[in-house]
């Protein structure tokens, strides 16, 4: 029976052993750029305008400059799209919460642990004859 068991782990750890060398993992031969985080723009609005590292721009090129659209590169025969309205600038503009320090952190973690070692009453259920 041991025996049995033995021969039995032995067969499949080299059965094992034998896949792992018949599929050798291919390394990607490209150089990988060791460069900073890319900041990608926020989708485009139903507008065409998106709003990315604090310069709004439309998908057909323009740009706006103080409160003024302006075309980036060739210019063209088409009329310059209308500005993003007030409401499409507050919805990208809201600023989103602060992230957390340390302590702040411990001090949440602190107050949850406290909530959670705090006795509460036994439930009131049933009656008693």
């Amino acid at each position: 029976m041991l025996r049995t068991i033995l021969s039995i782990a032995i067969l499949t750890s080299l059965a094992a052993a034998s896949v792992v060398q018949a599929n050798p993992s291919k390394k990607s031969k490209t150089k990988t750029s060791n460069s900073t985080a890319k900041i990608e723009p926020a989708a485009p609005l139903a507008s065409g305008w998106s709003y990315a590292s604090g310069v709004w721009t439309h998908v057909d090129g323009y740009k706006l400059v103080n409160g003024q659209v302006v075309r980036n590169g060739v210019a063209i025969h088409k009329k310059a799209p209308p500005p993003p309205t007030k409401a499409e600038m507050d919805s990208v503009m809201k600023k989103k919460p602060a992230a957390k320090t340390a302590a702040e952190l411990a001090a949440e973690k602190e107050a949850q642990r406290q909530r959670n070692l705090a006795p509460r009453p036994a439930p009131q259920t049933g009656f008693h004859l």
